[in-house]
């Protein structure tokens, strides 16, 4: 690489000399002319400009990765609480909606006719031949079979097995569910049972010229000794009279929300410690 001032190798003292002297002449003489100064300040200024813009860069990229850093670590910070979090929002939202479900129970049955339990639906069976559900409560705790379900409403159903932990409940609207009835104010002994559809029961066996109307609310009547009498079952919803059928075709709305139980009450009529199967 050629040399600057040096085309030729000189040796390395008297190199030193030149520039040393050439300082001192440059000082001295900027001193006695003050507008050499100025010029030099001028022609450093895009330097120092330069070097200013350059430092400025610097300290906002160092700014900008402190933030970003900042905001990651609040990031993985508020995650993190979210995660541990969110098993308590979960159970806090579950008891909630267990607490509207109990209040409806007790709003439905203000006086159950007999010592009730709370027990949780943990298995559904909605197939059109086998319309059951499954609790969390079973022979340990005195559930038997033939044992009345309530859920918000009114009936919800039966128990038809039990084990020691849990047991089933066929549900009104199972079709070998038959429950007897009557209307509100009225002793006219009725049955209304279950065809597969856990939005429509019905009443059989009624002549075309019943006297039963839309509307008419069917309350158990306790014939048979498995329900307590006057409570809710369903509302009947259509009647059709068909000129060439015996019978009326009357169909009924169940009181209870049968495909949305979360919640029941298991009915014991008397003491449960000796329960008896129909």
């Amino acid at each position: 690489m050629p040399a600057l001032f040096f085309p030729h190798r000189y040796p390395p003292l008297l190199r030193v000399a030149v520039l040393s002297l050439l300082t001192v002449f440059l000082t001295v003489f900027s001193e006695r002319h003050p507008g050499l100064r100025n010029v030099g300040l001028t022609m450093a200024y895009p330097v120092q400009w330069a070097n200013l813009q350059g430092a400025n860069a610097w300290q906002q990229a160092a700014r900008f990765l402190q933030s970003r850093a900042a905001l990651a670590s609040e990031n993985t910070r508020l995650r993190a609480e979210l995660a541990q979090a969110q098993p308590d929002l979960l159970q806090a939202k579950i008891l909630r909606v267990e607490n509207r479900q109990l209040l409806a129970l007790l709003d439905s049955i203000p006086q159950p006719p007999g010592k009730v339990a709370v027990a949780q639906v943990i298995a559904q069976n909605f197939s059109p031949s086998n319309q059951s559900i499954t609790v969390d409560m079973g022979a340990r705790n005195g559930v038997f079979v033939g044992q009345p379900v309530l859920a918000a409403g009114g009936v919800a159903g039966q128990v038809v097995s039990v084990s020691p932990m849990s047991s089933q409940i066929a549900l009104l609207s199972d079709l070998g569910s038959s429950v007897p009835v009557q209307p509100v104010g009225s002793d006219l002994p009725l049955l209304v049972d279950g065809e597969g559809n856990l939005h429509q029961l019905i009443v059989p066996f009624q002549a075309r010229d019943t006297a039963l109307k839309r509307g008419d609310r069917l309350v158990t009547s306790g014939l048979g000794g498995r329900y307590p009498p006057g409570l809710m079952v369903g509302t009947i919803t259509a009647i059709v009279r068909n000129g060439d059928q015996p019978f009326a075709q009357i169909a009924v709305q169940p009181a209870v929300r049968l495909g949305r139980l979360s919640t029941v009450l298991m009915l014991w009529s008397g003491p449960p410690s000796r329960p008896t199967a129909p």
